[in-house]
């Protein structure tokens, strides 16, 4: 499984645990906070460089990314999908070894799907910063199929449907 090799890899090769409390560790976690506070074009552009580093392991469920171009050129694109989408983040948790846990409220309106309407999903990531304090493994847990996929009318219809038999 690729997370787990990448999980193993950047812990021995480029994660470092910034103190607890430093002006690093500070710093580092306002960046990615403001990173998805307003998901747009504009932002991406202005904040990617210094949110993420150029080698990068990225998975939002929905796609795998190893580079920083790539994330650039995926993150525009779906940006360049919604209305809005705004992500709250509402706990930061560290394990001290260079793990840190962001749980997140993200509300999303889609520019095609279930127009006007705000769709809103909760879930985690996983980061873990290089030592210029930018990220360089990033692991999103949410329900995709509740965030994303219900949208879809076709697709939308049928996991409600499955929802309602389960």
């Amino acid at each position: 499984m690729e997370y787990i090799d990448v999980l193993n890899q950047s812990k021995n090769i480029e994660a470092v645990a910034l103190v607890p409390g430093s002006s690093a560790e500070q710093a580092a976690i306002a960046r990615f906070k403001q990173f998805f506070a307003d998901f747009s074009p504009g932002k991406i552009d202005d904040l990617l460089d210094h949110t993420y580093a150029e080698r990068l392991y990225f998975n939002d469920t929905l796609k795998t990314l190893h580079d920083r171009a790539s994330l650039r050129h995926y993150l525009q694109d779906s940006a360049a999908a919604t209305e809005l989408c705004v992500v709250e983040v509402d706990d930061v948790i560290s394990n001290g070894k260079g793990d840190y846990y962001f749980r997140w409220r993200m509300r999303i309106r889609f520019k095609r799907f279930s127009r006007g309407q705000d769709t809103e999903s909760i879930g985690i990531s996983q980061i873990r910063f290089d030592s210029d304090g930018r990220v360089i493994f990033h692991q999103d847990f949410w329900n995709a199929a509740d965030g994303l996929f219900q949208h879809i009318p076709l697709l939308g219809w049928m996991i409600r449907k499955i929802n309602q038999r389960l």
